[in-house]
């Protein structure tokens, strides 16, 4: 079973905090053509009923999100992967959704049930710490046994066109990288699209038990003057990528 090394981490730009190395399994041919087909056809959707830089966003990572297939094959025992439409005793994969961000690495219980949330930053601070996170803590993948999840995204995309945003800081599995200055991003965008894709420094991908926090700092429009008191800002922040989980992770008593 090949670990994914020092070289590929490099070139995937993977964030991975203390994870240094991660359970990898290649998928046979018949289920590599599964993956394609399923992966294509959600890019395709995207492209076509939501609007075309989503879907063609998602597909330019193919290579990455393929790395993440092994990923969960490595984690889920060599389980057949089944696609978007696995079934018992298989694994699959779906677009990532609030639910799957968990309070703790032991339970199912969703940490989110929404992207969207009103943040309050700190008093006197324009930051926002644990914007993304669970009771001052980290959010988690499920590594309950037989209801494994693997999560791994590339880039925020926020769904409303002005998030106010200039820095994003990212903790994962308890490493704390620098902030990653967004202002531009979150500034500057073409008139009719009503949303803005927030870059990231690099993926994130995180194994079954693995866990991150994020914390946001806002341009709250005081130029000179300094914040005063606590501010209340409205955001709807989603994490664009994918969840593998086993087939009982998957299935709808996980995300009600």
């Amino acid at each position: 079973m090949p670990d994914i090394n020092a070289t590929v981490f490099k070139n995937l730009n993977i964030m991975a905090g203390t994870a240094r190395s991660f359970e990898q399994t290649e998928v046979g041919v018949d289920e590599r053509a599964v993956f394609d087909r399923d992966f294509q056809m959600l890019c395709d959707v995207l492209s076509k009923t939501a609007d075309p830089t989503i879907g063609e966003n998602l597909r330019a990572e193919y290579n990455f999100y393929h790395a993440e297939l092994q990923i969960a094959k490595g984690y889920f025992d060599s389980k057949p992967f089944g696609g978007l439409k696995a079934g018992t005793g298989q694994f699959g994969f779906r677009l990532l959704a609030p639910q799957d961000l968990k309070q703790a690495s032991s339970a199912v219980t969703p940490a989110y049930y929404s992207w969207a949330q009103t943040l309050t930053t700190g008093s006197g601070k324009t930051s926002k710490t644990y914007a993304f996170g669970y009771s001052s803590g980290k959010v988690y993948t499920s590594n309950v046994a037989g209801s494994k999840s693997v999560i791994g995204f590339h880039t925020l995309l926020s769904y409303k066109p002005d998030p106010k945003l200039l820095y994003v800081g990212w903790n994962v599995n308890d490493y704390p990288y620098v902030p990653y200055a967004v202002e531009p991003f979150s500034q500057v965008g073409r008139p009719e699209q009503l949303f803005r894709f927030i870059p990231m420094p690099g993926r994130i991908v995180l194994h079954p038990g693995g866990g991150f926090y994020m914390d946001l700092y806002f341009d709250l429009r005081t130029g000179a003057t300094a914040p005063s008191g606590t501010t209340n800002v409205d955001v709807e922040l989603a994490l664009l990528g994918l969840v593998f989980g086993e087939y009982d992770y998957l299935q709808s008593s996980n995300i009600t």
